[in-house]
């Protein structure tokens, strides 16, 4: 008897508690005298909103009618993080605090005296500057970055640090532009940007512009090349000729150990060009291709936990012989008294490329090497067979662009570029690939996605800066824009 009488207690009060959760309404009615007059949406709102750092995000309050049939007008109020935002029928949302990146939880709440709507959703900020083409220029005496959303030139940014509020001192002369990104082992992804010029560098998160630290100096050298080496998680930054280390949970520059390069070229410090590139074999191997301007030597350095060794490139090639004519084979130094033009590699594949000039033959050479495969044949006391290519063109070259999955080059000379097919070690076509303006000189290129080939150029007074659709035998020109200026350094941020 007491069991059947607790059971009936227990449903008594579930069906009582039911009944007051599941009602909505403040009911005012006496009898049939007052119906409910209610909020009934005709119109829903989505369940995400999605808008970038510093626009404005515009949602109107759904279409509506009366229980009823009646005419009152509800009241509107409108919560983003739990906080009242707004009592309009449109709720205008702007996120311009660092705070705001990320996701809020949002609700809007339409209020009659027998009533109240909810509709619970969310609001992603997303990043400003994401995916797309990065262009270093001047603005004004400062150095400034210019941005083309996805590549594409419809609306083009002027200086991304002006409107992302970076409160910094940026005067000076631009030299360098690079990103990276980083993953932790908890696998927390950050995507960073480097920014140099003169003598002074700035680390910053390629997300919000935070800057990361504090200014960073290279005892009073003019920095000239910056790369980040996923091999060891150090920046490497040429500057001055002398290869200095950044490690990433600090700003503090340390110039590299110069023993080792010391010891490497018989007690005298190698002068480096202003070019460097990461290579990778796999997990535990990889290092740094860099150059001495001095002798005109490739320097490989490999990056190894039990400390950082120098080897100066040698290989087998073919030259001709001073006194036949006929080629020859010889072993030794092949970029000996020549000045390095530019260099191109890539971090996932080991291939670096180099363009030289020798002052003695009047030459310029185009030569691709595998940092790994070398170490493996100085290591086993065996040659490294290294095919070098005769560049043909009237022009004089001056910067190069690698295109490893096509075992291709693009090289730039004047107003024009030229594709190499570095497996048959020659020009595809004696003719220019791509033939720009008249008055126009390449400053500098980059290669997106291996179908997208960006130009910048300058004429004496203004600059441009093009995009290719390069995917066939044929490029073709997307869009050209002139609203930057002068870009000195082009680098393409792609997608994570």
């Amino acid at each position: 008897m007491k069991r059947q009488t607790y059971k009936l207690s227990i449903a008594l009060f579930s069906l009582f508690t039911l009944g007051v959760v599941s009602s909505c309404y403040k009911d005012h009615s006496t009898g049939v005298t007052h119906p409910l007059e209610v909020v009934d949406p005709t119109s829903q709102l989505q369940e995400l909103y999605e808008v970038e750092f510093g626009s404005t995000l515009t949602i109107q309050a759904p279409q509506y009618k009366i229980t009823n049939g009646a005419s009152v007008t509800p009241t509107i109020e409108w919560e983003v993080d739990y906080k009242k935002v707004s009592t309009t029928s449109t709720l205008a949302y702007t996120p311009t605090k660092s705070s705001d990146y990320g996701i809020h939880p949002a609700r809007l709440k339409m209020q009659t005296p027998d009533g109240t709507y909810y509709h619970r959703f969310r609001i992603r900020v997303n990043f400003k500057y994401r995916e797309g083409l990065y262009a270093l220029t001047q603005q004004s005496g400062k150095t400034a970055v210019g941005y083309y959303p996805f590549g594409q030139a419809a609306n083009p940014v002027a200086d991304i640090f002006t409107e992302g509020g970076v409160d910094r001192d940026l005067t000076g002369t631009p030299q360098t532009l690079s990103m990276f990104t980083h993953t932790t082992g908890a696998g927390r992804t950050t995507n960073y940007l480097f920014v140099g010029a003169d003598t002074w560098g700035y680390r910053m998160n390629a997300d919000s512009l935070k800057v990361i630290g504090s200014r960073m100096n290279f005892n009073g050298h003019t920095i000239q090349a910056h790369i980040f080496s996923s091999q060891d998680l150090n920046e490497y930054v040429v500057a001055g000729g002398n290869l200095y280390t950044i490690g990433l949970q600090t700003t503090l520059p340390r110039r590299l150990n110069d023993a080792r390069l010391k010891a490497a070229f018989s007690g005298t410090l190698p002068v480096l060009a202003g070019r460097i590139s990461v290579w990778r074999n796999a997990i535990y191997s990889g290092g740094l291709t860099l150059f001495d301007e001095t002798t005109g030597t490739a320097i490989v350095l490999e990056l190894a936990g039990s400390g950082n060794k120098v080897y100066p490139f040698k290989a087998t090639y073919s030259e001709p012989d001073p006194f036949t004519g006929q080629d020859v084979s010889v072993t030794g130094n092949p970029f000996s008294g020549s000045t390095l033009l530019d260099m191109s590699g890539t971090a996932t594949m080991s291939h670096v490329a180099l363009l030289t000039y020798s002052a003695s033959s009047s030459e310029y050479t185009l030569a691709v090497i595998e940092p790994n495969l070398f170490l493996s044949s100085s290591k086993a006391g065996t040659s490294y067979p290294m095919q070098r290519i005769t560049y043909k063109g009237t022009d004089s070259p001056t910067h190069l662009t690698l295109r490893p999955e096509h075992n291709s080059a693009y090289v730039a000379a004047g107003n024009k570029v030229y594709l190499y097919d570095l497996q048959r070690q020659a020009a595809s076509s004696p003719e220019a690939y791509i033939t720009l303006g008249a008055s126009e000189t390449i400053q500098c290129m980059v290669l997106s996605g291996g179908t997208r080939l960006y130009i910048a150029t300058y004429d004496g007074s203004a600059g441009a800066v093009y995009s290719y659709d390069v995917s066939g035998s044929t490029a073709q020109q997307l869009w050209r824009d002139t609203s930057l200026g002068r870009v000195t350094k082009l680098v393409y941020r792609e997608p994570r």
